[in-house]
């Protein structure tokens, strides 16, 4: 409850301080659960708009600004943080009975063939749903990922109960030996990916890529690292995979990271932001106010056993990063990357887009 009360104080604050600075009217932050419906939003024509003096819309710019990203970012990932860490951790010792049988099913060659009967299933696993097309012969599919140099060495592994691509969740048990330690509910919406490497300790990194929205021209996947450590399997990096909004209106962005590396952990971000308003031929790519790609290196932490961003050395830093999640909003993107804004209101071609942007923004908080 402390915490709530915290949040709103903080948020009442800036909220404050924009009114003071900017004399922006009525302005407040106002995260997007749909950032498509809110960029039409923008590009309605509002009876009561106001068109803002040119003065009027560079202080509001400079109020944010000034501002400390922190005002804007509070639970822009809470949903993608929360997933990440709450993953069940599990020590379930499998009895050596069971445990050879369930050797025995994956050791079969054709993986069409690797089944399990369903009580010793539920011994293993616990309580699990088991599809109706199964119950008739009594066994479930089961499909194995090992992360070991051998296959039939069976220490650190994961099993999926049936076929993980054939819906778009599954769940996934991870093993230490005879032991569960850990279970993953998994929305992957279009398939599972699912990726290892050691670390520059010799301890199993496993990654994957969760889904938190996708629809026709909107989208978010975010990478997440888990670590085998002292028989636990811990979460150790959530980084944004892939986050687009193309839409109708506003502003549209773009993301996409790719692993270019693991000694060390090494991701390229490939990234822009543009605005609906300056499209003018097929892909608006004269128009975009940031166009580029980084590389970011991690490096394992062992105080806070994860792996942290070396974001000083890149062209991206993490309130930045947020600017791409679904869940963002356009006052964290016009302090992030105010510098940028700024700058582009100095160069005549450019000026009234921004200048528009921020008239629209401007119009759109006070009606919040």
């Amino acid at each position: 409850m402390d915490d709530t009360i915290d949040i709103t104080m903080r948020i009442f604050f800036y909220i404050l301080i924009i009114l003071l600075l900017a004399n922006c009217g009525n302005n407040g932050q106002q995260q997007k659960k749909n950032v498509a419906s809110q960029s039409k939003e923008n590009t309605k024509i509002d009876k009561n708009e106001i068109r803002y003096t040119d003065q009027q819309l560079e202080n509001f710019l400079d109020s944010i600004g000034n501002l400390p990203p922190s005002f804007f970012a509070d639970n822009v990932s809470f949903i993608e943080d929360s997933t990440h860490r709450n993953q069940l951790q599990m020590n379930k010792v499998i009895s050596q009975s069971d445990f050879s049988k369930l050797k025995h099913a994956i050791k079969e060659e054709d993986e069409i063939d690797r089944t399990i009967d369903i009580k010793t299933a539920k011994s293993i696993f616990g309580e699990i749903q088991v599809d109706s097309s199964f119950l008739a012969d009594g066994k479930i599919p089961i499909t194995f990922f090992s992360f070991d140099k051998r296959k039939d060495d069976f220490n650190e592994y994961a099993i999926c109960l049936g076929n993980p691509n054939m819906d778009w969740s599954c769940v996934l048990y991870f093993f230490k030996s005879n032991r569960i330690i850990a279970k993953h509910s998994i929305y992957h919406r279009y398939g599972l990916d699912l990726e290892h490497y050691k670390d520059s300790d010799g301890k199993t990194i496993i990654y994957y890529k969760e889904n938190f929205g996708s629809g026709t021209g909107i989208w978010q996947f975010n990478f997440y690292f888990y670590k085998f450590y002292d028989d636990k399997l811990i979460p150790i990096l959530n980084e944004l995979e892939n986050g687009n909004l193309n839409s109708w209106g506003g502003r549209n962005f773009w993301i996409e990271t790719f692993v270019t590396n693991t000694r060390p952990l090494t991701l390229k971000m490939v990234y822009y932001h543009e605005f609906y308003e300056t499209k003018t031929n097929n892909d608006g790519s004269d128009f975009r106010i940031i166009n580029d790609s980084t590389f970011i290196q991690f490096a394992w932490d062992e105080k806070s056993r994860t792996l942290v961003g070396n974001y000083e050395e890149s062209k991206i830093n993490k309130f930045q990063i947020l600017t791409y999640y679904l869940n963002s909003n356009e006052l964290l993107f016009i302090n992030t990357y105010y510098a940028t804004l700024k700058n582009s209101l100095k160069d005549k071609t450019k000026r009234h887009i921004i200048l528009n942007y921020l008239n629209d923004i401007k119009n759109y908080y006070k009606n919040k």
